[in-house]
């Protein structure tokens, strides 16, 4: 026990029992505000700190709301916007209608005699390697196969499989479409197709055209309508240059289509067209040497019009494929 009091330990709590009883007298002889001051400067901070939680949580739940309030603001706010964004997708919607009526109005006024159906592309395929398409009109809207397909700039290609609500479309890139063709400028004559090759570069190729051709580049090309596949007149592209084929050294004309048609979104079917199935009759010695040349002879109307019998019987045969 003496060697306790002899101790560190006892030396150090003697000091601060001392220490202690001196902070009670100098509390006593000062009053409480220095205690309170000491205390003050602890605690203060910690009570901004809570004073700043607690108004940012007052910002975040505004005069008071609970949280139902809130909710149901939130569910208010939800619809008003999809209410709005429901107007603007009408808004748009009858804008297009409305531009593609008035673009119906011009072509009508143009061409009386044709009766149109127009259509919406809604759906194409990336493995369509000519940009054929799916039109959102069919049998019930007067669509018939092999119905000429066109917008306001000119052709896009024709109707080859025909539903009640809806058709497919074959474009002027695919080698399936043959169009009997002239030159406003110059009426050399021949007739158009698809190509693989030129069919990613916008083009279609002119085939049967002679040596003699006069075929300049900007040259305008139209429909000839021998066929009665096609109206007379509707413009097809113009003139891109000549070339060599490499197959049979035969000339051909690259012509680029007036319609973007990798792009094309609106388009009218002409369902009746004066001359429609009506086609050119040969006599009988042209037509037995047109049929038996596959119409490689292109340096008349009558052997665009063999051509494009022969294209009659193509676009049938795809159809049904």
């Amino acid at each position: 026990m003496k060697d306790f009091f002899k101790g560190r330990g006892f030396k150090i709590l003697l000091a601060t029992v001392c220490i202690l009883l001196g902070l009670v007298l100098i509390t006593a002889s000062m009053g409480n505000s220095y205690l309170n001051s000491a205390l003050g400067f602890i605690i203060t901070p910690m009570q901004q700190l809570s004073a700043q939680i607690s108004g940012a949580a007052a910002d975040a739940v505004p005069d008071g709301k609970s949280v139902e309030e809130l909710e149901q603001e939130i569910k208010e706010l939800t619809e008003e916007r999809d209410k709005l964004v429901n107007l603007t997708i009408d808004y748009y919607d009858i804008k297009k209608s409305n531009e593609q009526y008035s673009k119906y109005l011009e072509l009508k006024e143009k061409n009386k005699e044709y009766k149109f159906a127009p259509g919406s592309v809604i759906a194409s395929s990336s493995l369509d390697l000519f940009y054929g398409f799916t039109l959102d009109v069919g049998s019930l809207d007067g669509i018939s196969k092999d119905d000429p397909v066109i917008t306001e700039s000119g052709l896009v290609g024709w109707v080859s499989e025909v539903y009640p609500t809806y058709c497919k479309v074959t474009t002027i890139f695919s080698p399936d479409t043959n169009v009997g063709v002239l030159c406003q400028r110059t009426e050399d004559t021949g007739v158009v197709s698809g190509d693989l090759k030129l069919a990613d570069q916008g083009l279609v190729k002119w085939r049967f055209i002679t040596a003699q051709n006069k075929l300049e580049e900007g040259d305008i090309v139209i429909t000839t309508g021998i066929s009665g596949l096609y109206p007379q007149g509707i413009p097809v592209g113009k003139v891109k240059g000549i070339a060599n084929d490499e197959t049979d050294a035969s000339l051909y004309a690259l012509v680029e289509p007036y319609v973007d048609i990798k792009n094309v979104r609106d388009v009218f079917v002409i369902t009746e067209f004066q001359g429609q199935g009506n086609m050119v009759i040969l006599d009988d010695e042209e037509t037995s040497s047109s049929e038996n040349s596959g119409g490689d002879e292109p340096d008349s109307s009558s052997s665009a019009a063999s051509s494009e019998e022969g294209a009659s019987s193509d676009t049938s045969s795809a159809g049904e494929e």
